[in-house]
């Protein structure tokens, strides 16, 4: 009798959960979250500007960097982030970054969102004449709306070990 009760509980799982359908994310959604927090992103590291970089995130941000073993979170994690940038400015270099989104979930109600991708850091050095990939990292986000616009509320990230190329081959790549 254990047995068919374990059996039916198993069988019944795997067609519930089967019978799941991918949930089909809007273009005017991605759009939207590409308007509010990527490009000005991309934006902010493009023009060393610490308060464009604090404006798409949520006050009560959490960051994780997972190959740093550190969490920090709201404004004092804010105001670190936007104090590279014044370094960057400070040493007569210049940053930029691109992403490739990998996956989008949404909750039913469309205030919430969870992406997934690779980020492109690069950066020009005081003397040198173009900009260099310094590296590859993936990322999470946790994304909800704050007065109608899209933030971060949840970022985490680590090294990736990817190519040019495969950066390159995904469908969504944001970079100015």
């Amino acid at each position: 009798m254990k047995q068919l009760f374990t059996f039916t509980l198993v069988l019944f799982c795997s067609i519930s959960f089967g019978q799941r359908q991918k949930t089909e994310v809007p273009e005017a959604l991605l759009e939207a979250i590409k308007t509010d927090v990527w490009t000005p992103f991309m934006e902010a590291y493009d023009e060393l500007d610490p308060q464009k970089l604090k404006s798409f995130h949520s006050d009560d941000i959490i960051r994780i960097s997972i190959n740093q073993n550190d969490i920090r979170s709201g404004q004092t994690y804010l105001e670190s982030f936007g104090g590279f940038l014044v370094g960057v400015k400070e040493r007569g270099a210049k940053v930029r970054i691109a992403f490739a989104i990998l996956s989008t979930a949404i909750d039913s109600s469309g205030e919430m969102a969870y992406q997934t991708g690779y980020y492109r850091f690069s950066s020009k050095r005081a003397g040198e004449s173009d900009f260099v990939h310094r590296g590859y990292g993936y990322f999470n986000v946790g994304l909800k709306k704050v007065d109608g616009q899209w933030k971060i509320w949840l970022d985490s990230d680590k090294r990736a070990d990817i190519t040019d190329e495969d950066f390159a081959n995904h469908e969504l790549v944001y970079e100015l």
